[in-house]
């Protein structure tokens, strides 16, 4: 009984020791300084430099998943609903209201700001505005000024010659926001991994370096 007890006392000593380890070599894992090499020379770069690089493209990356679907499945939807409305021209185009769309603040901000909606969507009056500007400007050599949309009353459209290309750019077949969680998940993980492999990883680019310089001498 005494020795069990015993036991349990030194093993609860040892435990704080042991967590301070693990979160010690943790620590060093993934901010420690990383090891010195002959051929790979980090200069002003640094490790924490080169850390945060790595992290900064897995979050793009795992970001870009999402903004995939927000194309495919936010604004996808606006340009199947102007395609199934057959708004092929200024004289066809339609306004938010008339789609059912007027409600929908991320359409509302997309018709003005998006680049990539806008490639394919156009306004009708913006476009005739910039149109009649021009001729205005050859004549009277004025700037133009800029022309605020307003997807209560103007119309919108998708030209004639751009109709398969947004089709096939905002399809919205095969993105879901499951599928992008479990990208950026498998992303964070990832880059856990080449974080913490990182000293092995440039430890074998000095080796293929070093193998490099002596086959070139």
């Amino acid at each position: 009984m005494k020795g069990t007890h015993f036991y349990a006392l030194t093993s609860s000593a040892d435990m704080p020791s042991t967590i301070g380890g693990f979160w010690d070599t943790l620590y060093q894992a993934y901010f420690g300084e990383l090891p010195e090499f002959s051929n790979i020379h980090l200069g002003a770069l640094g490790n924490t430099s080169l850390r945060l690089i790595i992290v900064g493209i897995f979050l793009g990356l795992a970001l870009g998943g999402f903004v995939a679907v927000y194309n495919k499945q936010i604004l996808g939807r606006f340009v199947r609903a102007l395609l199934a409305e057959n708004c092929l021209s200024p004289e066809s185009g339609k306004t938010l209201p008339e789609m059912n769309y007027a409600d929908k603040l991320m359409i509302r901000r997309a018709v003005r700001k998006s680049p990539s909606l806008r490639r394919v969507v156009k306004c009708a009056e913006e476009e005739a505005h910039w149109e009649a500007l021009t001729e205005k400007q050859k004549k009277a050599n004025k700037k133009a000024t800029e022309f605020r949309i307003d997807p209560d009353i103007h119309h919108f459209y998708i030209p004639e010659d751009m109709k398969y290309m947004a089709d096939v750019k905002f399809e919205g077949k095969g993105n879901t926001w499951f599928g992008a969680i479990a990208f950026a998940a498998g992303m964070i993980v990832f880059m856990l991994v080449v974080l913490g492999a990182l000293p092995f990883l440039l430890s074998l680019l000095n080796d293929f370096l070093e193998m490099f310089n002596d086959t070139s001498v």
